[in-house]
C-alpha cells in the first residue's frame, strides 16, 4: 500500500501515532499538535518540536540564498513554539550535505541561523553533520510556556469564533512567482516568513481557546483544529484577509487567490479560536474573524458566493511539492 492510499502526510502521521506508545507520565501532549508538550516545574511547561527543510522539496537554490535557508529553518520551528504561547530557548541543527559542497554555504547558512536566533534569543546548543545528495537542515527546538496560557488545538469550542492573524497566501503566491519567472512583492514573503511569536503571546493572555500556525495554508489549519477538538467549523471565504500585494502577484498568474491562503501555506501566521466575549480584547491584535466553530456532524465548511462547499485539505507532502 502507498502512502498516498491511506491519506497522504496526515494519514501517515495519524497511523505513526496509533503505533506509539508513551512510557512517562511527563507527556501531557505528544502527536497531534504544533509541538510536544512536557511536565516541566510548578509554573512552566516544556516545549519540543522540530522540523526539516529538504533541497528540492521545501526549497531550491535556484531561489534562495544559503541565509535565507538558515533563516528559513530557525522561522518555522520558532512558529510551532510561538503556537502553543510559548517562547522558544534552545535548538539543535542537523545537516546533510553533499560531499563537494563549498564550506562558504554553511557559513552563509549559519549566518541565517544566527540572526534569527539573535533576534528571538535562542542558544543553539548541538547537531549532527552527514553526507547526503542533497541538501537538509533539520532543527530540533526546546521551548516554554507558562501553564496557563498554554494553547492547543484541542481547545476549540462550539460557538467560538475562528479568527486569522496578518493576511495569508501570500508565501505561496510568491513560489508561484518564482516558478514562472515573474516578479512581485509576494516573492520575498515566500524567501523570508517571519513568524507571529510576539502576537501569539498576546493571543494567550486574551483568552483564546485553540491555536495552529498557518504552515499548510488556512484549509488544513481549520481541519487541524477541528479533528483535535472534536468539533465542526463554518469558514467564510470572502473574510480571509489577504494583502493588496497578494492579490496583484496571483492575478500576474492568472490564479484565485484564495486557493493560495486556503491550500497553499508557510505563511507562519496564525489561526485560533476563542468565544465571542472576547472579540474585543482580539480585534486590538489586527485580526481577523473568518468563521466559527460548529458541531462535528456539521463537518467542515466554506461559504463562498452563498454557496456551502466541504474545506478540502490544503497543502500534503506526499500529494504535491512547494517546489
Amino acid at each position: 500500500m502507498k502512502i498516498k492510499n491511506i491519506g497522504g502526510e496526515f494519514g501517515l502521521i495519524g497511523r505513526i501515532k496509533s503505533k506509539i506508545n508513551l512510557y512517562s507520565n511527563d507527556v501531557v501532549a505528544g502527536i497531534g499538535d504544533d509541538a510536544a508538550v512536557l511536565r516541566y516545574d510548578n509554573k512552566n511547561y516544556l516545549l519540543f518540536t522540530t522540523d526539516m527543510l529538504v533541497e528540492n522539496v521545501h526549497f531550491s537554490l535556484k531561489y534562495y540564498s544559503p541565509q535565507q535557508i538558515g533563516m528559513k529553518a530557525i522561522e518555522q520551528n520558532s512558529s510551532d513554539i510561538a503556537a502553543m504561547g510559548g517562547i522558544p530557548k534552545f535548538a539543535i541543527v542537523s545537516l546533510a550535505l553533499p560531499n563537494d559542497i563549498d564550506v562558504e554555504f554553511v557559513d552563509k547558512l549559519y549566518n541565517g541561523i544566527n540572526k534569527k536566533s539573535k533576534k528571538y534569543k535562542i542558544s543553539i546548543v548541538g547537531g549532527n553533520i552527514t553526507r547526503s545528495k542533497e541538501i537538509a537542515v533539520s532543527i530540533a527546538m526546546l521551548g516554554f510556556v507558562e501553564k496557563k496560557y498554554l494553547a492547543l488545538r484541542s481547545g476549540a469550542k462550539i460557538n467560538d469564533l475562528v479568527f486569522c492573524s496578518g493576511d495569508v497566501g501570500k508565501s505561496a503566491v510568491g513560489l508561484e512567482l518564482l516558478k514562472n519567472s515573474k516578479n512581485g512583492h509576494s516573492i520575498k514573503n515566500h524567501l523570508e516568513p517571519e513568524c507571529r511569536l510576539d502576537l501569539a503571546g498576546k493571543l494567550v493572555k486574551a483568552g483564546i481557546n485553540s491555536m495552529i500556525d498557518v504552515s499548510d495554508g488556512v484549509a488544513s489549519e481549520v481541519r487541524h483544529i477541528c479533528e483535535e477538538s472534536g468539533v465542526g467549523a463554518v469558514i467564510y471565504a470572502d473574510k480571509i484577509p489577504m494583502s493588496k500585494n497578494t492579490i496583484i502577484d496571483a492575478k500576474k498568474l492568472h490564479k484565485n487567490p484564495l486557493d493560495f491562503a486556503l491550500y497553499g501555506g508557510e505563511d507562519f501566521e496564525l489561526i485560533f479560536t476563542a468565544n465571542k466575549n472576547r472579540l474585543n480584547k482580539l480585534k486590538k491584535h489586527k485580526v481577523t474573524v473568518i468563521g466559527r466553530i460548529v458541531g462535528k456532524k456539521y463537518g467542515i465548511k466554506l461559504i463562498k458566493n452563498n454557496k456551502k462547499y466541504n474545506l478540502k485539505i490544503g497543502f500534503d507532502h506526499f500529494k504535491r511539492l512547494r517546489v
